[in-house]
């Protein structure tokens, strides 16, 4: 078993520093997912530190035809916290704010 590192792949906070547990410097961000056909899905995650590195990650994943996978996500604001994986294949927009509102967040 491998000692914990004080950095995750694509620089996300651990949790964990090779002196004890620390408190991840992620934000809350709403995602927003808008599917061909369909309506919006919202996902509320704290696996970016910012909107910056959420959008990159998205786009990453589109360029590669990957999923999303989210480790520290929410659907719709329900209470229990999941890991989430996400289909890109049929979504046509993403939008990724700190704050859940239609005039606010920046889009894919």
């Amino acid at each position: 078993m491998r000692a914990p590192g004080p950095q995750r792949s694509g620089g996300r906070s651990s949790g964990f520093s090779q002196g004890g547990t620390t408190v991840p410097d992620n934000v809350v961000l709403i995602i927003r997912f808008h599917p061909v056909g369909g309506e919006d899905v919202s996902v509320v995650s704290e696996d970016f530190a910012g909107e910056r590195e959420a959008l990159e990650a998205i786009a990453q994943a589109l360029d590669k035809r990957r999923s999303l996978v989210l480790t520290h996500a929410r659907y719709n604001r329900e209470a229990d916290q999941n890991g989430v994986i996400i289909n890109l294949a049929n979504v046509v927009s993403v939008r990724v704010s700190k704050t859940d509102s239609a005039a606010t967040g920046q889009y894919l």
